[in-house]
């Protein structure tokens, strides 16, 4: 029994049957395919998920195809609007508040905005509205924003230089308008028509209709 198991022990060993060379091959070609094919169902997943508002947005040039020779298209005020950052006001009071323009320049200050002079209108006008928001042609913008914050106020180009604004508060003035609204109200896209001074179309009489009861 010693010596049979012995010249078992002596014997060598087969090695395992190599496999052909096509054969891997083959297999790493069909792998391939299996992992291109998972990358594809993954993309085409993806892109179908996401699909839908690139196809609306794509849409909408067709949309205004009926708009004469303008193009509209939507646009945000704080697109077009200076930063806070950027805007120099003065801040006058025409009431006999106290405090009035010193209390409001701190608010915007802490909004942002640049403040020049704070004292009594230098105009001496009392103004019964909201206030005034002066400017010239080169603040027009800088007004525009400054409205967002003192709703109400009439915008006033009184033609003068540079792009520093005024802001002359009035006996109905109550307080700026909330921070977060202004953020919101600037952030809310409006149609604009393109080029400027393109005239849209009449709305037909079958749109205008109102609907008959």
């Amino acid at each position: 029994m010693t010596s049979l198991s012995g010249n078992r022990a002596n014997q060598p060993r087969r090695r395992p049957a190599e496999r052909p060379l096509w054969l891997t091959v083959l297999l790493v070609f069909v792998a391939m395919l299996v992992l291109f094919g998972i990358g594809f169902g993954i993309a085409t997943l993806l892109k179908g998920a996401g699909g839908t508002e690139p196809d609306a947005t794509a849409a909408s040039p067709t949309q205004s195809a009926n708009l004469g020779n303008c193009t509209v298209v939507n646009v945000t005020p704080a697109e077009f609007l200076p930063r806070a950052s950027q805007v120099t006001v003065n801040v006058y009071n025409s009431t006999n508040r106290f405090g009035l323009a010193g209390d409001t320049a701190k608010l915007l200050s802490v909004r942002g905005f640049k403040i020049g002079a704070v004292e009594n209108d230098p105009l001496g006008l009392p103004i019964e509205g909201v206030g005034e928001i002066r400017h010239g042609p080169n603040g027009e913008a800088a007004a525009k924003l400054i409205a967002f914050h003192v709703p109400g106020a009439t915008l006033v180009n009184d033609s003068r230089k540079g792009k520093k604004v005024d802001v002359s508060l009035g006996r109905q003035f109550l307080e700026l308008t909330n921070d977060a609204e202004v953020v919101a109200q600037l952030a809310e896209p409006s149609p604009s028509p393109s080029p400027e001074g393109c005239q849209l179309p009449a709305p037909s009489p079958s749109s205008a209709a109102s609907p008959t009861s």
